[in-house]
């Protein structure tokens, strides 16, 4: 049963809390395998929501998950909710066409790419085998949240995340 028909749930006066994009680190999938892991907007109960708007509003108890077009109706805005969604899925893009590209392993053992005008340079530890270093725009850093870098492509997902 889609909410909007249920009687006390508020229908305007919601906000957009977070947003998540499902389909992220499933570009191994078919669409039809990655339709398993999409959700069912809680207000209209349309099938196969990628990006999902967490929705709360004072007079309800929780959030919302739902599609754009449902949190459009909820914060009485029709443009940010697909704005939203739409910047969402262009990181995405960035993201996908940044890891394609194509590193330069110097003689040093360090792998260098220029992005935005600005070098990037991805480092392995002399100190610890496993361990990498990311430096972009003169800030270097070996650690994201607070655990290493233990992977070449972990330091070049990093690499995308500080240059963006």
């Amino acid at each position: 049963m889609a909410l909007w028909d249920k009687e006390g749930i508020p229908h305007k006066g919601w906000v957009c809390v977070e947003m998540v994009d499902l389909g992220e680190g499933l570009e191994d999938l078919d669409a039809e395998e990655r339709k398993d892991y999409y959700e069912t907007c809680e207000m209209c109960s349309q099938e196969g929501v990628r990006f999902v708007h967490f929705m709360e509003h004072p007079e309800y108890d929780g959030q919302l998950r739902v599609g754009y077009k449902c949190a459009g109706k909820m914060e009485n805005d029709y443009i940010n909710p697909k704005s939203r969604e739409t910047n969402l899925k262009n990181k995405h893009s960035r993201r996908k066409n940044f890891l394609k590209r194509d590193w330069t392993h110097r003689s040093n053992g360090n792998f260098t790419m220029k992005y935005k005008g600005l070098y990037i340079t991805i480092m392995p530890s002399r100190y610890k085998s496993g361990e990498y270093g990311v430096i972009f725009d003169n800030k270097q850093t070996w650690t994201y949240g607070a655990k290493k870098i233990k992977s070449y492509d972990e330091a070049r997902l990093i690499a995308f995340i500080h240059s963006i």
